[in-house]
């Protein structure tokens, strides 16, 4: 993952952007983001990145809108971000090939791993969590030609279990929608959900929660890594 700038950083944390194929269960939808949202929450983030706002952005699951969508929007306005790939999905259809998985590295962007499968971790055997965190960086490395070394948690569920096959992993991403302290391995991150508005991009990116929610999730998080 691209390291923000200095300060208490925020991740924010995007699906696909566009019209959401068909294939995509109803309950994913709201966190596809219009093509329209996405150039408006661009903009936001170009100027509060130009402004020294400890921003980065990531994307989950290695949809082909990552392509076809995200990267020329983010190309446009300077702005980097970290995709991270299911390997298992790599050349089915509406999702990223290796040449797009190249294409991303060589437009700047970085790759991570979003395990083999977008299933719930805490859910597998020892054996399939194995292919989800090391086959996977493996495969991935392959493909885009260096060590991958970030970890985007699928559908953000995980345990003492989980991490612990994770450890190889530089930063491991969540989606516990608080700001990252900049030192813990474990990343939390906002991830986009349909209704966004510029205000509310800029708020995150400005670092705006209130304590008491900061507080919550802080325990919530801690609760999941020690269960």
């Amino acid at each position: 993952m691209n390291a923000p700038r200095a300060g208490r950083p925020t991740v924010v944390n995007f699906h696909g952007i566009g019209e959401p194929p068909a294939h995509v269960p109803p309950d994913e939808v709201p966190f596809w983001c219009p093509l329209d949202d996405w150039h408006r929450i661009a903009d936001v983030l170009a100027v509060e990145v130009a402004g020294g706002a400890a921003v980065a952005i990531t994307f989950d699951d290695g949809n082909s809108s990552d392509v076809e969508h995200a990267l020329p929007v983010l190309a446009e306005r300077d702005l980097t971000a970290t995709f991270h790939v299911c390997a298992g999905r790599l050349d089915l259809p509406a999702y990223v090939d290796g040449s797009a998985v190249q294409h991303l590295r060589s437009s700047g962007m970085s790759i991570g791993s979003h395990g083999w499968d977008h299933v719930d971790l805490r859910a597998l055997s020892d054996p399939d969590l194995v292919r989800a965190g090391r086959d996977s960086r493996q495969r991935l490395g392959e493909v885009c030609g260096e060590p991958v070394t970030s970890f985007a948690v699928p559908l953000g569920s995980y345990d003492r279990r989980v991490l612990g096959h994770l450890r190889d992993y530089r930063t491991v991403l969540t989606s516990d929608a608080t700001t990252w302290d900049g030192t813990d391995w474990i990343v939390p991150r906002w991830s986009y959900v349909r209704g966004w508005d510029a205000a509310r991009v800029r708020s995150l990116a400005r670092g705006g929660e209130s304590r008491r929610h900061r507080w919550r999730q802080r325990t919530s998080m801690a609760v999941k890594r020690r269960r």
